[in-house]
């Protein structure tokens, strides 16, 4: 391995001091743009790389981003779900045009948060799905740069927040079904623990309300949001044959209905109509194509990063809350009736 070139001999190679250096590579201006020019010339010559640690030790920035996700598996989140894929693209797009660097991270001992994040010199956070209270109260103490994403808890204004009006895209998948002749209309979902099914349930029952159709509890299949869930639950449904669409809290769920339906001999739509939530890039590559409400997954994360790098830029303590409208995308999965 090559021997690192240091401050010192970059400032005896060019005749200056290694404080005019310093302030070259930290930004400050405080270097005439003759000096200026020559100490840039002698680091590409010398080929200097400045330390990350020395850097950070004297603008107080290790220039980190971290992408935390208050997850028992993490792991596990990312191998069930494109979404979380599809989120980081667009998240590590918008920041590697910059000067900062995300990382992923996770802890299954949320106590432990304070120490990650002083530990790790992190200096801003993009947390997704939910918020436990001691991470909450650890970002209020810390007062650190914080973007919160899909998430509604009730003191979410406090920090900023990016999502997408969950309510109304499900409202507009239920209702397109409803144009479409269907009655009797099954909602798939975790209603139990994801705040953000909940809000989609809301939009199918709003929709049914407003249309007087009948709806109870043996219209709602409660499962994880997976792609097991939604094989599991694609079994109970064919048992249901008065049952003739299902709204679907998210893609991976439909896409694990409609390959139960396939093994059963099944056909969609012709035995059941399915619409789905996301847009997940393989809604579009499936046979049928699915139905689906989109949201800008990709979109998403630029602006989490966008957010969250303004604020680290920025003294303004002003909150943003951005919603994002979704769209209704058409493909072969729904038939009329």
């Amino acid at each position: 391995m090559a021997r690192k070139v240091s401050i010192y001999e970059v400032a005896k190679y060019v005749g200056v001091s290694a404080a005019a250096v310093s302030y070259v590579i930290n930004g400050v201006d405080k270097v005439g743009p003759k000096t200026k020019a020559k100490i840039m010339q002698g680091i590409e010559e010398l080929g200097y790389v400045p330390s990350h640690n020395a850097v950070a030790l004297s603008t107080g920035r290790n220039n980190l981003i971290s992408l935390f996700l208050p997850l028992p598996e993490p792991s596990e989140a990312f191998l069930e779900n494109p979404f979380y894929g599809e989120f980081i693209g667009g998240l590590e797009q918008e920041i590697a045009n910059s000067e900062f660097d995300l990382i992923i991270s996770a802890l299954k001992d949320q106590n432990r948060f304070e120490f990650w994040a002083r530990s790790r010199g992190v200096d801003g956070v993009v947390i997704i799905g939910f918020l436990p209270d001691v991470i909450k109260n650890t970002l209020k103490k810390l007062s650190m740069p914080t973007v919160l994403v899909d998430i509604y808890d009730e003191e979410a204004s406090a920090f900023n927040n990016v999502h997408i009006n969950d309510e109304r895209g499900e409202f507009e998948a239920t209702n397109y079904l409803i144009q479409h002749g269907h009655k009797r209309i099954a909602y798939l979902g975790n209603i139990d623990t994801s705040p953000i099914d909940k809000k989609r349930f809301s939009g199918y029952e709003r929709a049914m309300r407003e249309a007087q159709l009948p709806f109870n509890e043996h219209l709602i299949f409660n499962t994880t949001t997976t792609f097991d869930g939604g094989y599991a639950a694609g079994e109970r449904i064919a048992k249901c044959p008065d049952i003739t669409a299902v709204c679907c809290a998210a893609d991976i769920l439909a896409i694990g209905l409609m390959r139960r339906y396939f093994e059963m001999g099944k056909n969609i739509p012709r035995d059941l109509s399915v619409i789905g939530f996301d847009d997940i890039q393989a809604a579009a590559y499936l046979s049928p194509g699915l139905t689906t409400i989109r949201q800008d997954i990709g979109e998403k994360g630029h602006l989490a990063a966008k957010i969250l790098m303004e604020a680290l830029k920025s003294d303004s303590k002003a909150k943003k809350n951005v919603i994002l409208e979704p769209n209704l995308i058409v493909r072969q999965s729904v038939k009329s009736i």
